[in-house]
């Protein structure tokens, strides 16, 4: 029987790992319950469709003084007064009862002036090979009023991203290295669950603080963010197979 591709299955596997967990946002399956014990604990929240691509229908939830609550979707931000009204707001603008969501706690990312970023760590291997191989990292900066990077601003290398973020050096220090190790541990763990794969996308983010965050694996990754940089990673991902771009 074939595994879900869905985001709730693959963090259940990720679970697992006892090294993964600590690097995975809190997450739940959305029930009205999970959503407002997420967003009391936490105060900001994400719910993302559980099959999904290119941030589509990810929000962002904020508690507000005098129990207001915060939608942010795209770049529109509604303000609505209590917890009946955004839930009734929600079912009616942005859940469908068709699908499936996760609520995960907003991880507060590290910025490129005021913009998130986050990572994108290609993991692939040949057909008939089991070894893994880093074969790409970049960086996608959040477009002005967005609170996700699928609305990219800008696609930079991860060191140049780096120079120009928030992070310090301290944080910084060992980071490359820390974010191969981490990428290959998780497609590890996920390709016992889905063995034909030859393509991983890890979405990693960093905090604040510069802890690393598994925010995403993607399974049939879109690459032509990469055609924007100059490195080679482009070519050495096509080299290993002609992935489909989506």
């Amino acid at each position: 029987m074939s595994v879900s591709v869905g985001k709730w299955t693959k963090h259940k596997l990720m679970t697992r790992e006892e090294e993964l967990s600590r690097h995975l946002p809190d997450t739940k399956l959305l029930t009205e319950e999970s959503l407002w014990k997420m967003l009391d604990q936490y105060g900001q929240i994400m719910i993302k469709p559980c099959i999904g691509y290119q941030g589509r229908g990810v929000i962002q939830l904020s508690s507000l003084p005098d129990e207001k609550i915060e939608i942010h979707s795209g770049y529109q931000k509604t303000i609505l007064n209590g917890k009946r009204e955004t839930y009734h707001f929600l079912k009616e603008n942005h859940i469908s009862k068709k699908k499936r969501y996760v609520v995960q706690q907003r991880i507060p990312l590290a910025t490129i002036g005021e913009s998130p970023f986050d990572i994108r760590v290609m993991v692939q291997r040949k057909k008939d090979s089991p070894e893994w191989n880093v074969t790409g990292k970049l960086v996608k900066v959040a477009a002005n009023g967005f609170v996700i990077t699928n609305a990219v601003k800008a696609v930079l290398t991860v060191e140049e991203a780096l120079e120009k973020s928030t992070l310090s050096n301290d944080q910084i220090e060992g980071l490359l290295v820390k974010l191969d190790q981490l990428s290959l541990k998780a497609v590890k763990k996920l390709t016992n669950d889905y063995p034909k794969r030859l393509t991983f996308g890890i979405d990693i983010g960093v905090d604040q603080a510069g802890k690393i965050w598994i925010i995403e694996v993607n399974l049939a990754p879109n690459i032509s963010m990469f055609k924007k940089l100059a490195n080679g990673d482009y070519e050495r991902i096509r080299s290993y197979r002609k992935v489909k771009v989506q």
